[in-house]
């Protein structure tokens, strides 16, 4: 899938994961301009991220790059990769126990990662993201890259147009940090 026209804004790329959660999310950060609320499970999920990061650093990785794509339009903390072989291994940590309906969000967010190290660094040849209680890996393949570049195509419509998709699965909504404001539309 090839990248529409370069948009006049940059997105970080955690809002891949957020949109693939509810498509409104990257409504309310792009246009009105809202921010999730920080709970204390959020806190301390950081500072244990901060100590797996340190531990996969005296590992040989880098860890925790800032990285930016001229040609998607992203930006983002590329949580590790390291040149493996013939290419590079991308790594994304959660603080989370693995749950198959949530890997999907998780696997194109650590693809649009893949994608700014790919731009800035070379070809990567495989994904991984590591749960508490599990490490899934998966081939970076031509079909999870353009669905990638197709969720970051979407939100650029979104932060472009300021238009977005209705339908929501309102079993979501109980755990959303944006449903103070969501309610309120």
């Amino acid at each position: 899938m090839k990248m529409k026209k370069s948009s006049s804004f940059e997105f970080p790329v955690s809002l891949v994961k957020q949109y693939l959660y509810c498509p409104r999310i990257p409504y309310f950060t792009l246009i009105v301009g809202a921010k999730e609320r920080i709970t204390e499970l959020m806190k301390y999920g950081r500072e244990e991220h901060k100590k797996r990061l340190r531990k996969m650093e005296k590992k040989g990785w880098k860890t925790n790059v800032l990285l930016k794509s001229e040609k998607y339009g992203i930006y983002g903390y590329v949580d590790a990769f390291r040149k493996e072989g013939n290419g590079y291994v991308v790594y994304e940590f959660k603080n989370t126990e693995y749950k198959k309906n949530v890997f999907k969000m998780h696997l194109y967010q650590t693809a649009a990662y893949a994608l700014l190290v790919e731009e800035n660094f070379g070809r990567v040849i495989k994904l991984v993201v590591e749960y508490g209680d599990k490490k899934v890996e998966a081939p970076f393949t031509r079909g999870i890259k353009n669905y990638a570049v197709s969720i970051i195509n979407k939100i650029h419509r979104i932060g472009e147009t300021g238009l977005v998709s209705v339908k929501i699965d309102r079993r979501k909504c109980y755990n959303c940090g944006f449903r103070y404001i969501c309610r309120e539309i």
